[in-house]
């Protein structure tokens, strides 16, 4: 057991002064591997039902989303300390140029945050059909960033999160089955 042990433990790769073992490679993959299963169980068990009304199936993909999120950056911090690179250090060491790229990527940032409150108010969800920038789009997937859609044309739109959290958004989903629309009709001379 001890040779299986030291062999594991014996230099894969140098990288200038840092070093990582053929134990840190395996508990990277491993790490990988638990945190997609323990996803792919959520997601089994969130959508179990597959008798899933509208807005039950809304809540149920902004909740997996979410999960899904925390967990990666949980899996992504042990990955790292498991090879050796301490999460903390690095984002102490790094404070200054992380308020540097925080100010270039503000509007990144800005639909991220976006994201995250569309999926946890729920104002818009999957299947909405909502008037963006004068195209009514039906939304078919909520990203973190960007949420994707299809027009009346059958085109998909990329939208980032931010143009719907605080521009005018008119969600056509919530309301009573009366719909009034304007049609502008002009007339020749």
């Amino acid at each position: 057991m001890t040779k299986i042990d030291h062999s594991l433990e014996n230099i894969a790769f140098h990288l200038g002064k840092f070093e990582i073992s053929i134990y840190s490679i395996i508990s990277v993959v491993v790490i990988w591997l638990i945190t997609r299963a323990i996803i792919w169980i959520i997601k089994k068990s969130i959508f179990h039902n597959k008798k899933l009304n509208k807005y039950d199936l809304s809540n149920s993909y902004a909740l997996y989303q979410i999960i899904r999120y925390i967990l990666w950056v949980i899996a992504v911090g042990l990955m790292l300390e498991s090879i050796g690179i301490r999460v903390t250090a690095l984002i102490v060491g790094s404070a200054a140029l992380l308020v540097g790229v925080g100010m270039g990527l503000q509007q990144t940032f800005n639909d991220i945050v976006s994201g995250i409150i569309i999926l946890i108010e729920g104002s818009t969800r999957v299947g909405d059909i909502l008037e963006v920038d004068d195209d009514v789009i039906t939304i078919q997937q909520i990203g973190i960033r960007t949420s994707k859609g299809l027009n009346r044309d059958d085109i998909v739109v990329i939208i980032p999160n931010s143009q719907i959290t605080t521009n005018k958004v008119i969600n056509w989903s919530h309301q009573s089955m009366k719909t009034r629309f304007r049609i502008d009709v002009g007339v020749a001379d």
